[in-house]
Formats: C-alpha cells, structure tokens, sequence
C-alpha cells in the first residue's frame, strides 16, 4: 500500500467569490467536495494513506472529512506561514512511507496512479512527474521528455512564444525520500519553479509519466464548470437541466431553463429565467424573469432581482444584491490581448470598452502611463477617453500627443513610462490598442495577465489621478536618431513616410545632406531610406536591403570597442549571434514575451536602450550609412560579402487547437539544436537554419536564414512535414 500528500492549503484566489467561503479543495464537483473524489481516486489505486496540508479555512476541511475519508486514513499538517508547494510537502514528508504520491487538491482526474507509481519505482527516478497532454498549455508548466521520457526541459506557465510542447505539468508527483534533500527547512518554495529546475541542472533523473485519463485543474471558473459539465455529459434526465450539475434543494421554476451549469445547494431558479453556462454558489435566488449568459459566476448568499439580466463574464460578489441589468464583460474578440496588442471592434460600445481596459491598465500600472496616437490623429478621439478613464483610476497619465510608432516606444526611456498605450486604425473602423513597457518592448505575458485578471475584476472607485501633457517626444527621439551617428558627405532621401520632414530633419542634424524627393542620386553615399514595414529599409543605386540584412551587414561592421556588447531576441537565426561573436561582440538574448521576469532576460532587455540599432529600424539604417562610409564599401558590396545568403520570413497557419502539438513535434525532431532558455524551436534542415515560434494569434512564424530562396523553401516545406502539417 502507498501513502500520499493532498496539498490543500492554497487560497483559491482566481476563483472568488466561489473560494469567499469555501475553500478551493472543497468546491463540489459533481455534486461532492472535490478532496473527497480525490481521496476515492486514491484509495482505488492502492493507496491507504494520505497527509493533507493546510492552510486556508483549515476547520472546514479537517470537519468534512474528519480522520479517514473513503477508505483512506487522513492526516493533517497546518501552516503558520504559506511555504509553497515544496514546503508543504517537507514539512508533510515525515508522515510518508518510502517514494510517496503528492497531489494538488484542485485536480480532477481519473488517471491510472498505481502504474505511474510502478513506473517511478522501476525506472529509479529521482522523482516522477505525471504529465497531460492539453491543448492551451498558458496557465500549466511545459515539460519537454526525450524518447525514454527522461525529462530535459521546464517552462513554468509559458507564454505561446515560449511554447514548445503540449504536455504539461499536472502537479502530480512521486517523490522518492533523496528529492526531499533539495527541498531546504523553513523556506518557501515550489517544485516547479525552484526545485525541479535545480534537479534537472545538478543532472538528476526525473521522468515524465505520460498519464492516459481525464485531468483537469480547477483554478479558472471555465475549467471549473468544464470539470462539472464532464461528468454530466450525456446523462441529462431533463432538457431544462441538460449539461448540468445541480446542488441538494435546487429550485427550478416553471418555463425555466438551467444549462451546462452549476449550481451549489440551495439554489432557486424563479419562473421564466434563462442560465446558461454560469456557476451559482450556494442558497442564491435568482427572480422571475432573470437572464444569465454564459460565463456568469455568482458568489454565496447573493440576490438577483426580478427581471435583471446579466451579460456574459459577469461576477457578483458573495452576499451582493443585484437590482439592475448588467451588460456583457465579455472578453473584447474572445480574448484581451492577440499579439500583443488590444483590438477595439468599431461595432461594439467602443467608450464603454476603452474605460473598461483604461481602468484595469490603471489598476496595475506602477508608475506613469504614456498616452498616444499614430501621426494621423485618427484615434486620437479614442486616446482622449482612454487617457481620462485612466486619470478616473487613479493613474498618473502622460498625454503625449500624437506620435509615430517608434517614438512611442521610447517613452519609456525618455519618460520613465511604464507602460506606454500607442492607439492606430485598424480598417476602416476598428481601433488597434498597443502597449510598450519601459525598455519599449511589448509587455510580458505576465503583464498582460494582471491587467485582463483586472480587466475581468469588479473594479472599484479610486481617487483621481492626474494628466500631464507632453509635447516633444517625437522631437526626443528623432534628436536621439540624429545624436547617435555622423553622416557628414551622405545624402539621403526619405521615402514613405508619415513624418518625412521630421526624419529627414532628423538626418540632416547628423550631417547628412536630406531630403524628401524621390532619390535620383547615382553616386556612391547616396542612400533612400524606406519607414514601411512592407518594403526594404534601405536602398542605394538601385540595391535594396530590409531589416534583417541590413543588421546582419551592420553586426558585421561594427567595432567591438564602441559596442561590446549587443541585445538580440531569441527570435533571430543562430547567424546573427555568430556574426557578433566573430567580431569579439558578446550578445545578450531576450525573450519576446516572457511569463516570469529572469534575470538574464532582464539584463538583455536592458541592454537594448544601449544598441537600438539592434531593433530599431531607423537607427539600424542610420548606424548602416555611417559604416559603409567609414568601410567605402556600396550596400550592394556588403550585401556580397556578409549576406551570401537569404533571411526569409512565413507563417504557417495552425488552430489554437493544433498549436501546442505542432510546437512538440517540432522540438522532438531538432531536440539535439535546442538551448536551456529560448523562444521557440531552434531549426538546423540541410543547409538552413532558423527558429519556428508561435503567438497569440492562430500562426506559427519561422525566420530561417539559408543559402539561398530554394533551400529556405525546402526547409519551410520539412518543417512543416515534421509538424504534422502537409504543405499547401
């Protein structure tokens, strides 16, 4: 027989005002506390025994389940201080037999845990990790296992750049007695992110138990009404209740429906009331006539009014009533962000919306926010609201105008902003909300998590901020553009501009000879400088380069002793950090959208304010000019001598569904080319190399620099086989 650990301490944060009075482990799943569908899990796999940490509303649980729950004798271990998932289990370990289970007391699932126990002991594992496959991995740990299963990577709660596998992490473990001595006394910490980490660097063998069976962890309201809606699928006994779980003394009146949710004991649906997809705490009356839309969670004790309707995501709070109609809180377009940015559809309450994200973006924010709109002024209506819904937050708020898209990056910089909200067109109607941090980046993943966690929240009134208008950040950045080269006997046109003058200006103070005609310049140091995104940055008697060749050309040309150091994304070929290194450059890489701070991230992003060249088109194309004049070299002869090749871009087209599959079966094939830390999966295919990454958005993108347009379009075809993805 087996012993094991049930961590049932944690606060249940997410899930309030459900957890307001019940602690997470015992929301009913079902219709019965989730710890004692554990605890019959547990006694069906062999195990006799189990220690239960705790922490939060202790006496609710140790009085449910008293000293033996289904056939297994319970203990309990209670926390003065939270010490995390691994201090809870050291402080437990004492009362354990041999290897022991731990379990998450949020986890529903039905998984085999006497062959995974079997598995642990006979392959001799340090430790074991049970692993589920999913198809949205964000709020789970990636583990990436070799074809033993012996596991070689962790990525805790991955943004979908850093996604490289769909297995994740279930918080079902087998610790053999030796892993307790990387868990230190008296300190808090977690397995996944401190010790697993220090096992799998110290060369400890941890294996990665694929588990077969349902698993789900409850610590979203959608994954918690998806625990309960499984259990009931196809076992409706009425269509007014089909999909749904409903508590001891449910009430449901006459022409009344309650679909796919839930409901906790003492619930009373009036006559006439419509609920779908929607979670009801317990003893909440709900009026005649009532609408509640998918997504509603109503916390204990609450009162819903006759006649009140209440649009999707709305929560109420434990003991609230409620006397009028609530619109939707959806999500705007099913999701906050996508790719970084906020899209505001034309034909949605577009003031209701930039208040509603102005408020949350002020309730996170930790210090001034920057204001502003493209060169256009098209949305700068919508800045406006924005800016004062942030003031009503509580924000401090710097309006500054309307910019180009690479000033509003710097504001950061020039500022101290630390989010920066740039608005432009998006169509005709629809308005594109972009958010830079502090170094000019866009905000991590779990920036943007705060901020749709708040977005999602009852936001409460706070005392106004303040607005601070700014004038002169593009004069800022465009004296920065022209302070950091000479382009004294360089002539220079500028090309598809919003702001030709200023740039031209701008190169005109660095020495340049500019102008905002159409290039006719046939000698050498004559230059067009391009701003699209579509088109080449920069072209000279008749040769164009865009963005990734002229930084390669220019990592190729630099000193070391004005540069010894550059800042890279992880998104670029392994060519551009070889070129660097062969010029005595160190490179430093950051992630695109990392979901922990890590302090080599952190350095790198640091760095990049030092050599904008690096990621800034303007200055890269301006840093370019100066070197091939001080080199006498054409950019047509650069490109011949450190641009043999070809840097191509694509995107391949992929569901949510398919992306976290896709992204493994790519890492499995080129696991041997893969680092510790990185965005996506590093690709070596023939003579071709490159790195394949996913986003928000329903895309994987590949960057893969080859000898030539035929071997890069080889190697996107192999890749694609390899994901599983036949080529169009």
């Amino acid at each position: 027989m087996y012993s094991a650990v049930i961590l049932a301490g944690g606060f249940g944060t997410r899930l309030k005002p459900l957890t307001d009075t019940v602690p997470k482990p015992m929301l009913p799943v079902g219709g019965e506390p989730n710890l004692v569908r554990l605890c019959d899990l547990l006694c069906r796999n062999g195990f006799d025994s189990a220690v239960v940490t705790l922490k939060y509303m202790p006496d609710k649980i140790r009085d449910r389940l008293t000293d033996s729950c289904r056939g297994v004798d319970l203990y309990y271990v209670c926390e003065d201080e939270p010490k995390g998932t691994a201090g809870a289990v050291k402080a437990a370990s004492p009362l354990c037999r041999d290897d022991f289970l731990v379990i998450s007391g949020d986890a529903v699932c039905e998984i085999d845990l006497s062959s995974a126990y079997e598995a642990h002991k006979k392959s001799g594992a340090a430790a074991t990790i049970i692993t589920h496959r999913v198809t949205r991995p964000l709020e789970y740990g990636c583990i990436v296992c070799d074809k033993n299963g012996r596991i070689v990577s962790f990525c805790e709660k991955p943004s979908w750049q850093q996604v490289v596998s769909d297995k994740v992490n279930t918080g079902i473990y087998i610790l053999s007695k030796y892993a307790l001595g990387y868990i230190p006394e008296g300190v808090s910490c977690d397995f996944s992110a401190d010790v697993f980490p220090k096992m799998l660097g110290n060369g400890e063998f941890l294996l990665g138990f694929e588990a077969e069976g349902s698993w789900r962890d409850i610590g979203s309201f959608s994954e918690y009404l998806a625990a309960n809606t499984d259990l009931t699928a196809g076992k409706a006994r009425y269509a007014e209740t089909e999909g749904s779980v409903c508590g001891d003394s449910f009430r449901l009146g006459k022409n009344s429906s309650f679909i796919n949710s839930v409901a906790f004991d003492g619930v009373s649906i009036a006559d006439n009331c419509s609920v779908t997809g929607s979670i009801l705490a317990r003893n909440v009356p709900v009026g005649d006539g009532c609408i509640l839309r998918d997504g509603c969670v109503i916390g204990e004790g609450a009162v819903i009014n006759d006649g009140v309707q209440l649009g999707t995501d709305t929560v109420i709070g434990t003991g609230k009533t409620v006397v009028k109609s609530i619109g939707d809180m959806k999500m705007i377009k099913n999701k906050l962000f996508s790719d970084g940015s906020i899209i505001l559809n034309g034909d949605d309450d577009v003031p209701a919306q930039l208040c509603r994200v102005a408020r949350a973006v002020a309730e996170v924010a930790e210090g001034p926010v920057g204001v502003c709109c493209d060169s256009s002024g098209k949305r700068l209506n919508e800045a406006g609201i924005f800016s004062c819904a942030l003031c009503g937050g509580g924000a401090a708020v710097y309006d500054l105008g309307c910019v180009v898209r690479y000033a509003a990056a710097s504001a950061g910089a020039f500022y101290g902003c630390r989010v920066t909200v740039f608005f432009t067109p998006e169509g005709d109607a629809d308005t594109r909300i972009s958010f830079f941090d502090v170094t000019g980046m866009e905000l991590t993943a779990s920036e943007e998590k705060r901020i749709y966690g708040a977005y999602r929240a009852e936001q409460e009134k706070k005392a106004p901020g303040t607005v601070r208008r700014i004038t002169g950040l593009d004069v800022s950045y465009y004296n920065a553009l022209s302070g950091s080269v000479r382009l004294d006997g360089v002539r220079v046109s500028v090309a598809l501009c919003g702001d030709s003058k200023a740039l031209s200006d701008a190169f005109a103070a660095s020495g340049a000879d500019a102008s905002q005609a159409p290039p006719h310049y046939p000698q050498e140091n004559e230059y067009t400088v391009n701003m699209t995104d579509e088109a080449a940055l920069l072209s000279q008697n008749g040769f164009s380069c865009g963005f990734d060749g002229c930084l390669l050309i220019l990592l190729s040309l630099i000193s070391p002793d004005e540069h010894p150091a550059v800042s890279l994304p992880y998104f670029l070929p392994a060519v551009y950090e070889k070129t660097a290194k062969a010029r005595g450059i160190k490179v430093r890489r950051y992630l695109c959208k990392p979901s922990y701070e890590q302090k080599a991230d952190a350095e790198a992003r640091k760095l990049r304010t030092r050599c904008m060249f690096a990621h800034d088109p303007l200055f890269c194309a301006a840093k370019l000019m100066a070197e091939l004049k001080r080199n006498r070299m054409t950019l047509k002869e650069a490109a011949g001598k450190y641009c043999s090749g070809v840097i191509v871009r694509t995107e391949i087209k992929v569901s949510d569904k398919e992306k976290a599959s896709c992204m493994r079966r790519l890492y499995e094939s080129y696991m041997p080319y893969q680092t510790a830390a990185s965005d996506g999966v590093s690709i070596v295919e023939g003579g071709a190399e490159g790195v394949a990454m996913a986003d928000d958005t329903e895309r994987i993108k590949i960057v893969i620099s080859a000898d030539s347009e035929e071997a890069a379009s080889d190697a996107v075809g192999e890749i694609m086989m390899r994901m599983g993805k036949l080529r169009s």
